[in-house]
């Protein structure tokens, strides 16, 4: 089927395939269109095409497994070693239009904004986190890093009913600090003039955070996210960096549970559809530029500048 792109967004993937750094299982095939975060509306469908009509508007998840190995079979085709991947093994969605298979597009609920749902692959990571950490009424949790995952996270947590969620970035982030604040965040913690950890032991009574979210894709901050967590405590990280290193005795030592996952499963992007229809994460209120497609060069320099939250290209 071909889909009219509407809506898509940069991620820090994105920007580690531009400055050749991504590391991923195959080699990212050059020439290539980048973007794997996008929503659209149905241009024209294809013999055997049933579940989409022209002007349907959908959601793009980008990624899927090739349904005959053993990982796909059991459900997880984000292992599949032979996986397709917008913007990563195959053209993305920083196009005009793209021509993709039926099962990699969800229609759109009524009253889901085609730029939230350009975000739902980044919004279906959250699900994915809340599936491994299990939020309980009243938990603590520190995200590191105020960008756009992290704002995910914090408002999908604050829905979950913690009782506290702290903030933690740098001087670099103060208009983002801001938005946390609006999206609900009870605490900001600035690295760049407080120790972190000191300052969220103290708004946890000395405990630590319950769970701890590392978005922040710096090896610095993999060790930091294990010293803020309270003992039995759960970490998630999303770092792109094979250089970063944890002590296996500090985890052993404190019960820590360590999550990661790559990429998103179906369900957990069907959820996140759920998510947006009834407002509980929203990404709207974090785009902070609109660009053209034409404005590329701009639209990945406002990113790398580090006061945007989130960066929209709009076709």
């Amino acid at each position: 089927m071909l889909v009219k792109m509407k809506a898509a967004g940069i991620c820090f993937s994105d920007v580690m395939i531009l400055t050749n750094k991504y590391k991923g299982r195959v080699p990212v095939p050059i020439p290539m269109i980048m973007g794997h975060e996008g929503a659209g509306v149905i241009a024209d469908v294809g013999k055997g095409v049933e579940r989409f009509s022209i002007g349907d508007k959908v959601g793009l998840n980008p990624l899927w497994g090739c349904g005959q190995c053993v990982n796909c079979i059991n459900g997880y085709p984000n292992m599949c070693m032979n996986w397709r991947h917008l913007g990563i093994t195959c053209d993305g969605t920083f196009a005009e239009y793209r021509v993709l298979p039926e099962f990699v597009a969800s229609k759109l609920p009524d009253g889901v904004s085609l730029v939230d749902a350009a975000f739902l692959e980044p919004i279906a990571l959250t699900v994915r986190t809340l599936d491994q950490v299990k939020p309980r009424l009243g938990d603590t949790v520190a995200i590191i890093g105020p960008g756009s995952i992290g704002m995910f996270h914090l408002q999908a947590f604050k829905s979950a009913g913690a009782a506290k969620v702290i903030v933690i970035g740098l001087d670099r982030d103060a208009k983002r600090f801001d938005i946390a604040r609006k999206l609900g965040a009870d605490h900001i913690v600035n690295g760049s003039t407080e120790d972190v950890v000191k300052r969220v032991k103290e708004l946890t009574d000395g405990l630590g955070a319950d769970i701890v979210v590392e978005t922040a894709n710096h090896p610095s901050t993999v060790p930091l996210a294990v010293n803020l967590a309270a003992a039995r405590g759960r970490v998630v990280l999303f770092g792109l960096y094979p250089e970063a290193s944890i002590s296996p005795l500090t985890l052993l030592r404190t019960g820590l549970t360590v999550a990661g996952d790559v990429a998103v499963l179906p369900s957990q992007f069907l959820r996140a559809i759920r998510w947006v229809q009834y407002q509980k994460v929203l990404a709207e209120p974090m785009v902070t530029c609109r660009f053209s497609v034409d404005q590329a060069e701009k639209g990945f320099e406002a990113f790398h500048q580090g006061e945007t939250v989130k960066v929209l290209f709009e076709l």
